[in-house]
């Protein structure tokens, strides 16, 4: 497995089971989190844990052809990581004629974000659909940028 891979799975039902898992783990730490900082400090603490805790999320990723290997991130820089590095060779990414439309057809990718990035953040998580208590989903796409290097002596 990558290291810019979280965990990695067999099946879709276990990647999301594993995903639900997570997010609810991440509340409650951040909760506790939350209350100590109230205790100690209530003039620093956010009013609301979702508040303190916007930029929480986690990304799935797995190819529609594939279908055997489901892939959680923690972070969009991950992904990216994985895509130059591991997808090339291991998903036969440099055979594809049309790899940018190829990849947003046979690819997909679910970031899994709070409610409240919603709320706060319309236009860019309007189409976000409801996925759990606090957190939602949001298909991403990739963007792929050809960027050869030379240098010339």
């Amino acid at each position: 497995m990558s290291e810019h891979v979280l965990k990695e799975f067999e099946t879709l039902r276990e990647a999301v089971e594993f995903i639900k898992d997570e997010l609810k783990q991440t509340d409650e730490r951040n909760t506790r989190n939350l209350n100590v900082i109230q205790t100690l400090d209530p003039s620093s603490a956010s009013e609301t844990m979702e508040e303190g805790n916007m930029h929480d999320e986690l990304f799935l990723l797995y190819s529609l052809d594939d279908g055997d290997s489901f892939f959680v991130f923690e972070s969009d820089h991950d992904i990216e990581c994985w895509l130059e590095s591991d997808a090339w060779d291991d998903w036969g990414l440099w055979e594809l004629n049309d790899i940018a439309g190829s990849l947003n057809e046979d690819v997909m990718i679910w970031k899994f974000h709070r409610d409240i990035c919603k709320e706060m953040f319309e236009p860019l998580y309007r189409d976000s659909k409801p996925f759990i208590n606090g957190w939602s989903r949001q298909r991403k796409k990739i963007g792929f940028e050809a960027v050869p290097s030379f240098s010339l002596n």
